[in-house]
Protein backbone atom coordinates (compact mmCIF):
# COMPACT_ATOMS: atom_id res chain seq x y z
CA UNK A 1 0.00 0.00 0.00
CA UNK A 2 1.29 3.45 -0.96
CA UNK A 3 -0.71 6.55 0.08
CA UNK A 4 -0.52 10.17 -1.04
CA UNK A 5 -1.88 12.81 1.36
CA UNK A 6 -2.99 15.84 -0.66
CA UNK A 7 -3.78 19.36 0.55
CA UNK A 8 -3.91 22.84 -0.97
CA UNK A 9 -2.10 24.57 1.90
CA UNK A 10 1.32 24.29 3.57
CA UNK A 11 2.04 21.96 6.47
CA UNK A 12 1.88 24.66 9.14
CA UNK A 13 -1.70 25.45 8.08
CA UNK A 14 -2.84 21.84 8.26
CA UNK A 15 -2.50 20.34 11.78
CA UNK A 16 -5.20 17.80 10.88
CA UNK A 17 -2.71 16.08 8.54
CA UNK A 18 -1.27 14.48 11.66
CA UNK A 19 -4.33 12.22 12.00
CA UNK A 20 -3.49 10.57 8.68
CA UNK A 21 0.27 10.59 9.19
CA UNK A 22 -0.14 8.82 12.54
CA UNK A 23 -2.45 6.23 10.98
CA UNK A 24 0.05 5.51 8.18
CA UNK A 25 2.87 5.10 10.67
CA UNK A 26 0.83 2.88 13.01
CA UNK A 27 0.00 0.55 10.10
CA UNK A 28 3.51 0.75 8.64
CA UNK A 29 2.08 2.16 5.41
CA UNK A 30 4.30 4.01 2.93
CA UNK A 31 3.08 7.59 2.37
CA UNK A 32 3.99 10.91 0.76
CA UNK A 33 2.53 14.40 1.14
CA UNK A 34 1.68 16.83 -1.65
CA UNK A 35 1.24 20.37 -0.32
CA UNK A 36 1.01 23.94 -1.60
CA UNK A 37 3.02 26.90 -0.33
CA UNK A 38 0.87 29.75 -1.58
CA UNK A 39 3.11 32.56 -0.34
CA UNK A 40 6.08 32.29 -2.71
CA UNK A 41 7.17 30.98 -6.10
CA UNK A 42 9.83 28.39 -6.81
CA UNK A 43 8.14 25.46 -8.51
CA UNK A 44 7.76 21.94 -7.20
CA UNK A 45 10.26 20.87 -4.55
CA UNK A 46 10.77 17.55 -2.80
CA UNK A 47 12.11 17.03 0.72
CA UNK A 48 12.14 13.29 1.50
CA UNK A 49 8.47 12.23 1.34
CA UNK A 50 7.05 15.77 1.11
CA UNK A 51 6.31 17.43 -2.23
CA UNK A 52 5.65 21.16 -1.99
CA UNK A 53 4.43 23.26 -4.88
CA UNK A 54 5.65 26.83 -4.40
CA UNK A 55 3.32 29.08 -6.34
CA UNK A 56 1.78 32.36 -5.21
CA UNK A 57 -1.98 32.14 -4.85
CA UNK A 58 -3.36 34.31 -2.02
CA UNK A 59 -6.41 33.28 -0.05
CA UNK A 60 -9.40 35.39 -1.04
CA UNK A 61 -9.14 38.07 -3.67
CA UNK A 62 -9.71 37.86 -7.42
CA UNK A 63 -10.70 34.32 -8.40
CA UNK A 64 -9.73 34.81 -12.05
CA UNK A 65 -6.10 35.35 -11.00
CA UNK A 66 -6.13 31.91 -9.38
CA UNK A 67 -6.85 29.99 -12.57
CA UNK A 68 -3.23 29.72 -13.75
CA UNK A 69 -1.84 28.69 -10.31
CA UNK A 70 -4.60 26.09 -9.96
CA UNK A 71 -3.89 24.64 -13.40
CA UNK A 72 -0.22 24.49 -12.42
CA UNK A 73 -1.18 22.69 -9.19
CA UNK A 74 -3.31 20.16 -11.08
CA UNK A 75 -0.56 19.45 -13.61
CA UNK A 76 2.10 18.84 -10.95
CA UNK A 77 -0.19 16.79 -8.72
CA UNK A 78 -1.27 14.47 -11.52
CA UNK A 79 2.34 14.05 -12.64
CA UNK A 80 3.40 12.90 -9.15
CA UNK A 81 0.41 10.57 -8.76
CA UNK A 82 1.12 8.88 -12.09
CA UNK A 83 4.87 8.75 -11.51
CA UNK A 84 4.68 7.11 -8.08
CA UNK A 85 1.60 4.95 -8.75
CA UNK A 86 -0.07 5.46 -5.39
CA UNK A 87 -2.62 2.84 -4.45
CA UNK A 88 -4.70 5.18 -2.26
CA UNK A 89 -5.30 8.91 -1.82
CA UNK A 90 -6.32 11.15 1.06
CA UNK A 91 -7.79 14.32 -0.46
CA UNK A 92 -8.10 17.19 2.02
CA UNK A 93 -10.28 20.23 1.25
CA UNK A 94 -12.50 20.12 -1.82
CA UNK A 95 -10.39 22.21 -4.17
CA UNK A 96 -7.71 19.60 -4.93
CA UNK A 97 -10.08 16.67 -5.54
CA UNK A 98 -12.32 18.83 -7.73
CA UNK A 99 -9.30 19.84 -9.84
CA UNK A 100 -8.35 16.19 -10.46
CA UNK A 101 -11.84 14.69 -10.19
CA UNK A 102 -11.75 13.19 -13.68
CA UNK A 103 -8.64 11.15 -12.86
CA UNK A 104 -9.78 10.24 -9.34
CA UNK A 105 -13.19 8.99 -10.46
CA UNK A 106 -11.64 6.95 -13.26
CA UNK A 107 -8.77 5.39 -11.30
CA UNK A 108 -9.40 5.58 -7.54
CA UNK A 109 -13.05 4.75 -6.87
CA UNK A 110 -13.48 3.59 -3.24
CA UNK A 111 -9.72 4.07 -2.72
CA UNK A 112 -9.69 7.61 -1.41
CA UNK A 113 -10.80 9.60 1.60
CA UNK A 114 -12.44 12.97 0.96
CA UNK A 115 -11.90 15.39 3.85
CA UNK A 116 -14.06 18.54 3.58
CA UNK A 117 -12.74 21.39 5.72
CA UNK A 118 -14.55 24.48 4.52
CA UNK A 119 -17.16 26.08 2.30
CA UNK A 120 -15.63 26.80 -1.10
CA UNK A 121 -17.57 27.01 -4.39
CA UNK A 122 -20.66 24.94 -3.56
CA UNK A 123 -22.94 27.73 -4.79
CA UNK A 124 -21.83 26.77 -8.32
CA UNK A 125 -24.10 23.85 -9.44
CA UNK A 126 -21.36 22.19 -11.54
CA UNK A 127 -18.91 22.27 -8.60
CA UNK A 128 -21.49 20.82 -6.21
CA UNK A 129 -22.43 18.08 -8.68
CA UNK A 130 -18.80 16.93 -8.94
CA UNK A 131 -18.39 17.16 -5.17
CA UNK A 132 -21.40 14.87 -4.66
CA UNK A 133 -19.95 12.35 -7.11
CA UNK A 134 -16.66 12.41 -5.22
CA UNK A 135 -18.49 11.85 -1.92
CA UNK A 136 -20.47 8.94 -3.35
CA UNK A 137 -17.38 7.22 -4.76
CA UNK A 138 -15.09 7.76 -1.77
CA UNK A 139 -14.24 5.07 0.74
CA UNK A 140 -15.67 7.57 3.19
CA UNK A 141 -16.00 11.36 3.41
CA UNK A 142 -15.38 13.32 6.58
CA UNK A 143 -16.49 16.83 7.53
CA UNK A 144 -15.21 18.96 10.40
CA UNK A 145 -18.63 20.45 11.20
CA UNK A 146 -22.19 19.21 10.86
CA UNK A 147 -22.96 22.78 9.89
CA UNK A 148 -21.49 21.91 6.47
CA UNK A 149 -24.68 19.97 5.75
CA UNK A 150 -26.14 23.40 4.99
CA UNK A 151 -24.15 23.52 1.75
CA UNK A 152 -23.39 19.88 0.88
CA UNK A 153 -25.88 17.07 0.43
CA UNK A 154 -26.09 14.55 3.26
CA UNK A 155 -24.86 11.09 2.40
CA UNK A 156 -24.37 7.85 4.39
CA UNK A 157 -20.67 8.04 3.48
CA UNK A 158 -20.23 11.22 5.55
CA UNK A 159 -18.81 11.06 9.08
CA UNK A 160 -17.71 13.84 11.42
CA UNK A 161 -14.22 14.60 12.69
CA UNK A 162 -13.21 17.25 15.19
CA UNK A 163 -10.18 19.60 15.18
CA UNK A 164 -9.48 18.85 18.81
CA UNK A 165 -5.97 18.91 20.24
CA UNK A 166 -4.21 19.55 23.57
CA UNK A 167 -6.45 16.93 25.20
CA UNK A 168 -3.68 15.97 27.62
CA UNK A 169 -3.59 19.59 28.88
CA UNK A 170 -7.29 19.76 29.83
CA UNK A 171 -8.16 21.41 33.14
CA UNK A 172 -10.96 20.63 35.59
CA UNK A 173 -12.40 23.98 36.71
CA UNK A 174 -13.21 27.37 35.17
CA UNK A 175 -11.64 30.58 36.49
CA UNK A 176 -14.59 32.86 35.78
CA UNK A 177 -15.73 34.53 38.99
CA UNK A 178 -12.46 34.19 40.87
CA UNK A 179 -11.34 37.78 40.23
CA UNK A 180 -13.12 41.12 39.78
CA UNK A 181 -11.55 41.86 36.40
CA UNK A 182 -12.88 39.45 33.77
CA UNK A 183 -10.31 38.54 31.10
CA UNK A 184 -11.76 37.83 27.66
CA UNK A 185 -9.42 36.42 25.01
CA UNK A 186 -9.47 35.94 21.24
CA UNK A 187 -6.88 33.22 20.51
CA UNK A 188 -5.94 32.69 16.86
CA UNK A 189 -5.56 34.81 13.72
CA UNK A 190 -7.19 38.11 14.70
CA UNK A 191 -9.95 39.06 12.26
CA UNK A 192 -13.61 40.14 12.11
CA UNK A 193 -12.89 43.83 12.84
CA UNK A 194 -16.50 45.06 12.81
CA UNK A 195 -17.65 42.52 15.38
CA UNK A 196 -14.64 43.02 17.62
CA UNK A 197 -14.85 46.80 17.52
CA UNK A 198 -18.42 46.45 18.81
CA UNK A 199 -17.11 44.29 21.67
CA UNK A 200 -14.25 46.68 22.44
CA UNK A 201 -16.56 49.70 22.43
CA UNK A 202 -19.11 47.95 24.65
CA UNK A 203 -16.55 46.97 27.29
CA UNK A 204 -14.08 49.87 27.33
CA UNK A 205 -13.61 51.49 30.75
CA UNK A 206 -15.35 48.53 32.44
CA UNK A 207 -14.06 45.71 34.67
CA UNK A 208 -12.95 43.73 31.63
CA UNK A 209 -9.56 43.07 30.07
CA UNK A 210 -9.66 42.11 26.39
CA UNK A 211 -6.76 40.10 24.97
CA UNK A 212 -6.03 39.37 21.30
CA UNK A 213 -3.44 36.61 21.01
CA UNK A 214 -2.38 35.87 17.46
CA UNK A 215 -1.37 37.77 14.30
CA UNK A 216 -3.77 40.38 12.93
CA UNK A 217 -4.89 39.55 9.39
CA UNK A 218 -4.81 42.18 6.66
CA UNK A 219 -7.60 44.72 7.07
CA UNK A 220 -8.09 44.09 10.78
CA UNK A 221 -6.15 46.83 12.57
CA UNK A 222 -7.66 46.59 16.03
CA UNK A 223 -4.42 47.84 17.58
CA UNK A 224 -4.61 51.00 15.49
CA UNK A 225 -8.24 51.48 16.46
CA UNK A 226 -7.45 51.20 20.16
CA UNK A 227 -4.53 53.65 19.87
CA UNK A 228 -6.65 56.14 17.93
CA UNK A 229 -9.47 56.05 20.49
CA UNK A 230 -7.20 55.79 23.53
CA UNK A 231 -8.71 52.49 24.71
CA UNK A 232 -6.55 51.08 27.49
CA UNK A 233 -8.13 47.74 28.50
CA UNK A 234 -7.11 45.85 25.34
CA UNK A 235 -3.86 43.87 25.02
CA UNK A 236 -2.30 42.38 21.86
CA UNK A 237 0.26 39.55 22.08
CA UNK A 238 0.97 38.37 18.51
CA UNK A 239 1.87 34.89 17.29
CA UNK A 240 1.95 31.81 19.50
CA UNK A 241 2.60 28.09 19.22
CA UNK A 242 -0.06 25.43 19.70
CA UNK A 243 1.81 23.98 22.67
CA UNK A 244 1.49 27.36 24.41
CA UNK A 245 -2.31 27.21 24.51
CA UNK A 246 -2.58 25.82 28.03
CA UNK A 247 -0.49 28.67 29.43
CA UNK A 248 -2.41 31.23 27.37
CA UNK A 249 -5.77 30.04 28.63
CA UNK A 250 -4.58 30.14 32.23
CA UNK A 251 -4.69 33.92 31.84
CA UNK A 252 -8.24 34.05 30.45
CA UNK A 253 -11.73 33.64 31.90
CA UNK A 254 -13.89 33.79 28.76
CA UNK A 255 -13.16 32.98 25.11
CA UNK A 256 -14.09 35.53 22.43
CA UNK A 257 -15.34 33.82 19.29
CA UNK A 258 -17.48 36.61 17.86
CA UNK A 259 -17.74 36.77 14.10
CA UNK A 260 -20.37 37.77 11.58
CA UNK A 261 -23.22 35.85 10.04
CA UNK A 262 -22.87 37.10 6.48
CA UNK A 263 -21.61 33.94 4.71
CA UNK A 264 -21.74 30.14 4.92
CA UNK A 265 -17.97 30.13 5.22
CA UNK A 266 -18.14 31.53 8.75
CA UNK A 267 -21.62 30.53 9.90
CA UNK A 268 -21.20 26.78 9.35
CA UNK A 269 -17.69 26.10 10.68
CA UNK A 270 -16.62 25.05 14.18
CA UNK A 271 -13.52 27.06 15.17
CA UNK A 272 -10.76 25.59 17.32
CA UNK A 273 -11.84 27.95 20.11
CA UNK A 274 -14.92 25.76 20.65
CA UNK A 275 -12.71 22.82 21.62
CA UNK A 276 -10.46 25.12 23.65
CA UNK A 277 -13.55 26.14 25.61
CA UNK A 278 -14.31 22.52 26.47
CA UNK A 279 -10.76 21.53 27.38
CA UNK A 280 -9.69 24.63 29.29
CA UNK A 281 -13.11 25.21 30.89
CA UNK A 282 -13.67 28.71 29.56
CA UNK A 283 -17.18 29.90 28.61
CA UNK A 284 -17.33 31.10 25.04
CA UNK A 285 -18.98 34.17 23.49
CA UNK A 286 -20.34 33.38 20.02
CA UNK A 287 -22.43 35.19 17.43
CA UNK A 288 -26.13 34.47 17.18
CA UNK A 289 -27.06 33.02 13.80
CA UNK A 290 -23.96 30.81 13.51
CA UNK A 291 -23.62 27.05 13.97
CA UNK A 292 -21.12 27.77 16.74
CA UNK A 293 -23.69 29.94 18.53
CA UNK A 294 -26.21 27.13 18.20
CA UNK A 295 -23.81 24.61 19.76
CA UNK A 296 -22.83 26.97 22.58
CA UNK A 297 -26.44 27.57 23.61
CA UNK A 298 -27.53 23.98 23.08
CA UNK A 299 -24.74 22.57 25.26
CA UNK A 300 -24.69 25.31 27.92
CA UNK A 301 -21.15 26.44 27.14
CA UNK A 302 -21.52 30.21 27.11
CA UNK A 303 -23.70 32.73 25.36
CA UNK A 304 -24.61 33.71 21.80
CA UNK A 305 -24.99 37.43 21.18
CA UNK A 306 -27.05 39.09 18.46
CA UNK A 307 -24.63 41.85 17.53
CA UNK A 308 -27.35 43.83 15.75
CA UNK A 309 -29.84 43.96 18.60
CA UNK A 310 -28.37 42.78 21.93
CA UNK A 311 -26.59 44.92 24.48
CA UNK A 312 -23.23 43.15 24.67
CA UNK A 313 -22.45 44.54 28.09
CA UNK A 314 -25.83 43.70 29.66
CA UNK A 315 -25.94 40.18 28.24
CA UNK A 316 -22.39 39.47 29.33
CA UNK A 317 -22.87 40.87 32.83
CA UNK A 318 -26.06 38.82 33.27
CA UNK A 319 -24.25 35.66 32.19
CA UNK A 320 -21.35 36.26 34.58
CA UNK A 321 -23.73 37.00 37.47
CA UNK A 322 -25.66 33.74 36.91
CA UNK A 323 -22.60 31.60 36.08
CA UNK A 324 -22.53 28.21 37.80
CA UNK A 325 -19.00 26.79 37.64
CA UNK A 326 -19.98 23.23 38.61
CA UNK A 327 -22.78 23.04 36.03
CA UNK A 328 -20.53 24.51 33.36
CA UNK A 329 -17.83 21.88 34.04
CA UNK A 330 -20.45 19.13 33.79
CA UNK A 331 -21.66 20.53 30.46
CA UNK A 332 -18.09 20.52 29.15
CA UNK A 333 -17.52 16.90 30.16
CA UNK A 334 -20.77 15.71 28.62
CA UNK A 335 -20.06 17.52 25.36
CA UNK A 336 -16.50 16.18 25.24
CA UNK A 337 -17.76 12.65 25.75
CA UNK A 338 -20.07 12.99 22.76
CA UNK A 339 -17.30 14.49 20.64
CA UNK A 340 -14.85 11.71 21.48
CA UNK A 341 -17.37 9.05 20.43
CA UNK A 342 -17.48 10.66 16.98
CA UNK A 343 -13.72 11.18 16.96
CA UNK A 344 -12.99 7.55 17.82
CA UNK A 345 -15.25 6.48 14.96
CA UNK A 346 -13.22 8.76 12.68
CA UNK A 347 -9.96 7.18 13.89
CA UNK A 348 -11.42 3.71 13.33
CA UNK A 349 -12.46 4.58 9.78
CA UNK A 350 -8.93 5.78 8.96
CA UNK A 351 -7.42 2.61 10.41
CA UNK A 352 -9.72 0.47 8.29
CA UNK A 353 -8.86 2.52 5.20
CA UNK A 354 -5.16 1.81 5.81
CA UNK A 355 -5.98 -1.92 5.73
CA UNK A 356 -8.19 -1.71 2.66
Amino acid sequence: MNVLLVDTVSYDRAPYLQYYINACKSKNVSFDLFLWNRDSNGGLQQDKNVYTMNCVCPFGGNKLKKIVPMLNYRRNLLRIIKKNRYTHLVLINTLAPIMISDYVLNHYRKRYILDIRDYTYEKIPFFKKIENRLIQNSKFTTISSKGFLNFIDNNPKIIVNHNISNIDQAVEKPTLGLEKTVKIGFVGSVRYPDENIKLIEALKKKDFLLKYIGPEVSGCDLQGYCRKHNIKNVIFQGKFKNQDKAAIYEGLDIINSLYGDCSLEVTTAIPNRYYDSLLFKKPIIASKGTYLGELVEQNGLGLAIDLKHDSIENKLVDYIYQFNAAQFSTNCQQTLKSIMIEQNNFYQQIQEFMEY
